[in-house]
């Protein structure tokens, strides 16, 4: 299935094929009515020129063939093809040669969002060749000029051509800007997700992200033999630290501890602060046994921890553990662990309970 980029190129060589069709009519419109000296030979041969310029792009883009181009969307190639067919068409329009040169001015308008400065240049640089050519064949086969009135339908061809590239130059420039605010946005967008969902102080996700996780986790366990059990973990005696070090030193115990969660737990369990100085593991695929073993673990970690800044300090932790029984409200879980939670404190602290 082709990506959202490459559709995106293959509409814009459409949109572009349809003014190349609709130039190419024309043509044939002004063939028709005798202003075009060309033999049908030749005007079959200009036909299949524009239809096969516009399959060989339309492949070379849905054939991913383009990517191997500095400019993957081909807007100079493309542009410079169709500035070509019109100067060569031009060449056999003879009185409506003024008329069938504006239709320069509309590929121009189809190359305004993708242009920069340097592009304009080269695009009009190649204009200026073209109708030089054009002028000298026409010279060459004799055709008689009012060098007056040519010299003022030049001057207007440029002047338009100017006009046109420079209206291109501001479109591009308010492109630019637009795709920079718009980056700016998303980076802005992506910065108030994260602090939606994450505890400011820890950089641990926030109780409200816990509940849309827990939803999640429940959701995942009614389907089937998936399993999880929740862990409520309370820092004992965390009054003292504050008493005795300040709410600065508290915090930075919250913040170390924060960082031992997230590196004991797994990949696929989820840590978060629930408030003040408890927190909350979300085990996945494991039971009673399996979290009671890893919080023992944890705190026994957390006993020989020795806290950066803080020489004597020693911490201890209080767990409640609670499985999750399907399909009972995940509310229900959460408060049978925080029974179990409020049991190692009444127990002396420093302990797990399972309930």
């Amino acid at each position: 299935m082709p990506s959202r980029q490459q559709r995106l190129r293959v509409r814009r060589i459409l949109l572009a094929s349809s003014a190349s069709i609709g130039y190419l009519l024309l043509c044939w419109l002004a063939f028709a009515s005798g202003f075009m000296q060309l033999t049908v030979a030749g005007m079959l041969l200009l036909t299949f020129a524009v239809l096969a310029s516009t399959a060989g792009f339309l492949a070379l883009t849905w054939f991913n063939l383009n990517l191997r181009f500095h400019d993957p969307s081909l807007t100079l190639p493309q542009m410079s093809w169709a500035i070509g067919v019109i100067f060569i068409s031009v060449y056999y329009a003879d009185s409506l040669r003024a008329l069938f040169l504006m239709m320069v001015l509309v590929v121009l308008m189809f190359g305004a969002f993708r242009l920069d400065l340097r592009g304009f240049v080269r695009i009009g640089l190649f204009t200026a060749g073209c109708y030089g050519v054009l002028m000298a064949a026409l010279m060459l086969r004799g055709v008689a000029f009012d060098w007056r009135v040519e010299a003022i339908r030049t001057l207007a061809f440029f002047v338009l051509i100017g006009g046109v590239s420079m209206l291109g130059l501001e479109m591009s420039r308010l492109r630019d800007v637009l795709q920079e605010r718009n980056r700016d946005l998303h980076v802005a967008l992506e910065r108030i997700q994260q602090l939606a969902i994450t505890d400011e102080l820890t950089g641990l996700y926030n109780r409200r992200f816990a509940n849309e996780v827990l939803d999640q986790q429940k959701a995942l366990a009614d389907r089937g033999t998936y399993d999880f059990v929740l862990c409520l973990l309370d820092l004992d005696f965390f009054k003292h630290v504050n008493d005795a070090y300040g709410h600065h030193g508290g915090d930075a115990v919250l913040c170390q501890l924060a960082k031992i969660l997230q590196r004991v737990v797994r990949d696929v369990d989820f840590v978060a602060r629930m408030g003040g100085e408890e927190f909350l593991l979300i085990l996945s695929n494991t039971n009673e046994a399996g979290a009671l073993q890893a919080m023992e673990r944890l705190r026994e970690t957390l006993r020989t921890t020795q806290w950066e800044g803080f020489a004597h300090l020693r911490m201890t932790l209080s767990v409640g553990v609670s499985r999750y029984n399907g399909p009972e409200p995940w509310q229900t879980t959460m408060q049978r662990g925080d029974r179990a939670l409020y049991q190692a404190k009444d127990s002396g602290r420093d302990r797990v309970v399972v309930l």
